[in-house]
């Protein structure tokens, strides 16, 4: 796998006030879209696949930088957690979400929902060869990564209190 590239399951991860969506690269809490810069995102991502597990500094290494890069990797990751324990109102002290192992790694704590249907639609090109099928989750996540649909919630519910 290259760096920077997820496996991401299909579907949406919901853990506590939160959803991770992998295929939209979103983090939303009661569905209101956080802001989460792109490294932080990918740890994120690569905790959460693993839940339970503990992820060392070096699979994050590898994972979020590859090989051969000249980077100050601990501070990097540092730096990642940190934003997510900020994003995720997360306590060092008392983790709800992402545990520190001193020295070993990190494990994410809470158990994740995946929300997956089974549901398929066929999408057929005008060019008779070509033909795709997706689920119902992943074509309705498409549209809404598309339309942007959490900001214009957000976006409506502010004008509305206004």
């Amino acid at each position: 796998m290259s760096a920077g590239s997820l496996s991401a399951r299909v579907g949406v991860f919901v853990f506590g006030e939160f959803e991770l969506d992998g295929q939209c690269y979103q983090l939303r809490r009661r569905g209101v879209a956080m802001r989460l810069e792109n490294l932080p995102m990918q740890l994120l991502l690569l905790l959460v696949e693993k839940t339970g597990q503990l992820v060392g500094r070096k699979e994050i290494a590898e994972r979020l930088w590859g090989e051969g890069v000249f980077v100050d990797v601990e501070q990097g990751i540092n730096t990642a957690i940190r934003k997510i324990r900020f994003v995720l109102q997360d306590e060092v002290e008392q983790p709800r979400h992402i545990q520190t192992l001193v020295g070993k790694g990190y494990r994410f704590l809470s158990p994740p929902r995946v929300n997956e249907t089974v549901s398929t639609i066929a999408v057929t090109s005008s060019k008779p060869s070509k033909s795709v099928t997706f689920t119902a989750e992943e074509l309705g996540q498409a549209i809404l990564c598309a339309a942007d649909v959490p900001s214009m919630i957000e976006r409506s519910r502010k004008s509305l209190k206004s």
